[in-house]
C-alpha cells in the first residue's frame, strides 16, 4: 500500500525524505512539476550535444540538428510535406486496424476464457502472434494484401489481435469464481432469442464497417461486392456475439466486470500499434508519418525526422490521456487507473 506516513506537525518534509519514502504519493501540480523538469533536461541534453563548440559539434549536424534548426523546419513540414494530411492518414489506418482487431480479439478472448477447450484450440495462434517478429509481417501481408491500404491496415490488426486476444483472457480469467456461483445460484441461464436479438446490433454494425471499409481501400467494388461483404460481415458479428449475449453469465457478470481491465488494456497497447504504423507507411505510402520519416532519412531535410517523432509522441499522449478520462468516466469505481 502506498506510504500514509503524515509528516510532522509544524514543518514540512525535506525534499530528499520525500523522494526516499517507497510509494510517497506527489500531488498533480507535483508530478507536472516534475514532468516539465524532465522535459527540460532532455532540451538541455539536446542543446549542449548539438551546440556550436567553436566551429564543432559533440554530434554533427547531419546526424542530429540543433533545436532550433528543427523548429525552424516546421513550416516547410506543415506546407511541403503535408503533415496534416499525412497525420490524419497515419491515425485512419492505426483506428482502422486497431478497431478490428479489438472487434474479433474481444468476444473470441472473453468466449476462450469461458471455454477453455476453445482457448486450448486458439492458444497456439495466441502465443504465435505474440512471439513473431512484427516486422516479419511486413512481407507476409504485401504478399496476402498487396501494396494498397488493404495491407497497411492487415499489418495493424495481425500486429495488436493476439496481444488484445492474451489481455483479454487474462482480464476474465481474474473474475473470481466466486461471481459465478452466485450468478447461478440467483437463477442465470441461456436465452436464445434474447442472445439472437442482442448479437443482430453488432452483426449489422460488423457488416457496415466491413462494406464501408472494402469500398475505401477498393473503390471497383460492384453492388454484387459490397453485398457480400455485408453479408460476411453481418454473420461474423452474429456468430462471435451470440454466445456472448445469450448466456447471462457472461452478459451480465464476466463481460461487464472484466470490461474495465480491457479498456486499461486497449489504451496502452494502442500506443504500440501507433509505433508499428510506421512500419508499415515504409512502404509505398504517398502519405503518413512513416512515409514523411523515410523520405526524410533518404532525401532530408533531417530535421523533418526529429519533429515527426515529436509530432508522433504528442498524438499518442493525447489519445491515451482521452482514454483514460474516458475510463474514470465509466468506471468510476476502479481507482486503480
Amino acid at each position: 500500500m502506498p506510504n500514509t506516513e503524515e509528516p510532522i506537525p509544524g514543518r514540512w518534509p525535506k525534499l530528499p525524505e520525500r523522494w526516499r519514502r517507497i510509494r510517497d504519493e506527489s500531488s498533480l501540480q507535483g508530478r507536472t512539476f516534475y514532468s516539465l523538469i524532465g522535459v527540460y533536461i532532455l532540451l538541455v541534453i539536446w542543446h549542449i550535444l548539438t551546440m556550436d563548440w567553436g566551429g564543432e559539434r559533440i554530434i554533427k549536424p547531419i546526424a542530429m540538428p540543433n533545436i532550433m534548426e528543427t523548429l525552424g523546419s516546421f513550416h516547410s513540414l506543415w506546407f511541403e510535406r503535408a503533415l496534416a494530411r499525412s497525420a490524419f492518414w497515419s491515425l485512419g489506418r492505426v483506428f482502422g486496424g486497431f478497431l478490428l482487431a479489438a472487434s474479433i480479439a474481444i468476444p473470441l478472448g472473453l468466449l476462450s476464457a469461458c471455454y477453455w477447450r476453445l482457448n486450448a484450440l486458439l492458444r497456439p495462434l495466441s502465443v504465435f502472434g505474440r512471439n513473431i517478429p512484427v516486422a516479419a509481417l511486413i512481407p507476409l501481408t504485401l504478399i496476402w494484401f498487396g501494396l494498397g491500404e488493404a495491407q497497411k491496415v492487415m499489418f495493424i490488426f495481425l500486429a495488436s489481435g493476439a496481444f488484445i486476444y492474451f489481455d483479454t483472457v487474462n482480464a476474465v480469467n481474474g473474475i473470481a469464481d466466486s461471481y459465478l456461483d452466485t450468478a447461478y445460484t440467483l437463477g442465470a441461464r441461456i436465452t436464445r432469442a434474447k442472445g439472437l436479438i442482442g448479437a443482430l446490433l453488432p452483426g449489422i454494425a460488423y457488416a457496415l464497417v466491413v462494406m464501408f471499409s472494402m469500398h475505401f481501400i477498393t473503390p471497383s467494388l460492384g453492388i454484387l461486392g459490397l453485398g457480400t461483404c455485408f453479408i460476411l460481415g453481418f454473420t461474423v458479428g452474429v456468430c462471435i456475439w451470440y454466445p456472448i449475449l445469450s448466456n447471462q453469465v457472461t452478459r451480465k457478470v464476466l463481460l461487464p466486470m472484466a470490461l474495465p481491465d480491457i479498456v486499461n488494456s486497449l489504451r496502452l497497447l494502442f500506443g504500440l500499434a501507433f509505433g508499428y504504423i510506421m512500419l508499415a507507411e515504409v512502404i509505398n505510402a504517398r502519405h503518413g508519418l512513416g512515409a514523411i520519416i523515410n523520405i526524410s532519412q533518404r532525401q532530408g531535410p533531417r530535421e523533418h525526422i526529429y519533429l515527426c517523432l515529436v509530432i508522433i509522441a504528442l498524438l499518442a499522449f493525447t489519445i491515451d490521456r482521452g482514454i483514460h478520462l474516458a475510463q474514470q468516466k465509466l468506471f468510476p469505481y476502479r481507482k486503480d487507473f
